[in-house]
């Protein structure tokens, strides 16, 4: 499926506005470049702010791995989100590539709309399966549509193949890698669970394993059967999991606990393609995922990795 896009170059808060279709701020990058794309979706019917980053040393002659991000647009710059807090993911990379800890990487922020993120972002077949998309309509969409299985088709077969083909990336499945918070936790977990042969790699931060607090367990129970179903093979896929345990995070811990067991029947091990981390104390925002990324990142990217 071919995309439409416009790149906007170089990149910095002096070229703001520069496109009629750009929706969020440029961000800026105190370490690394960003580079801001505009993608239509025709699977969206809507056009995506894509913010990539390209780590210091970028050097177009060397191939590098990929990380796909949910909620992009609060990736990089507090001063461009709405809370004033960001995940710092060019310094906390920048810095961990420099001391030899990771690889170096392209990060892809795939920007949410506020009013679409929850119908986009959620795991579609998961309630399908269950027949809950009725009641994630009413009590989480408010009568929005499920519209996860379509933003994972665009960025598998839109997105995806526009990176590939205007950076220089490692595209096999070992070398791609999705991370996310909340439901952007579950929309990683189901992108490695609807294509394990795009992502080897998955990151899920306080992932929203309610779905809906008014949902109750039922939601909880579907995902947890989801993985069970659906979890990739274990000799080529690593998952990470994590949660904090204050404000909507201190929910989590339960679900968890029966996911990280789903996958360790399935055959997942610690400290080879399995982890989690508990953060005692920490709430659900992007402070406290700047806090502790380094841990996903060490996982999914470290030397001892590639």
């Amino acid at each position: 499926m071919s995309a439409k896009y416009i790149f906007l170059l170089p990149l910095a808060a002096t070229v703001c506005g520069s496109s009629a279709w750009a929706a969020d701020p440029i961000q800026n990058a105190e370490c690394g470049t960003i580079q801001r794309l505009e993608v239509v979706s025709p699977q969206l019917n809507d056009t995506i702010d894509i913010d990539v980053w390209l780590p210091a040393d970028f050097n177009k002659d060397q191939r590098y791995p990929v990380l796909y991000m949910h909620d992009g647009q609060n990736l990089f710059d507090a001063s461009t989100t709405w809370n004033h807090q960001s995940w710092e993911m060019d310094r906390t990379p920048c810095r961990m590539i420099e001391s030899g800890e990771i690889e170096p990487m392209i990060i892809v922020g795939i920007h949410s709309d506020p009013e679409k993120r929850v119908s986009q972002l959620m795991p579609q077949q998961a309630v399908k399966d269950a027949g809950l998309e009725e009641l994630m309509q009413e009590v989480k969409l408010k009568d929005m549509p499920v519209l996860g299985d379509q933003y994972a088709d665009f960025v598998v077969n839109t997105l995806k193949p526009l990176i590939d083909s205007s950076y220089p990336t490692l595209s096999d499945r070992d070398n791609t890698s999705v991370m996310g918070s909340s439901m952007g936790g579950l929309m990683s977990l189901y992108l490695i669970c609807q294509y394990p042969e795009i992502f080897g790699g998955a990151g899920c931060l306080s992932t929203h394993w309610y779905g809906s607090l008014d949902a109750g367990n039922k939601f909880g129970d579907a995902m947890i059967d989801y993985v069970e179903k659906y979890l990739p093979d274990s000799a080529t896929h690593r998952i990470y999991f994590d949660h904090g345990t204050s404000t909507i995070d201190a929910y989590y811990g339960p679900w968890e606990t029966k996911a990280l067991l789903k996958a360790q029947e399935k055959g997942y091990q610690y400290g080879q393609n399995l982890d989690s981390y508990v953060d005692y104390g920490a709430p659900h925002e992007e402070s406290a995922w700047a806090a502790r990324v380094d841990r996903p990142l060490r996982f999914l990217f470290g030397k001892k990795n590639h």
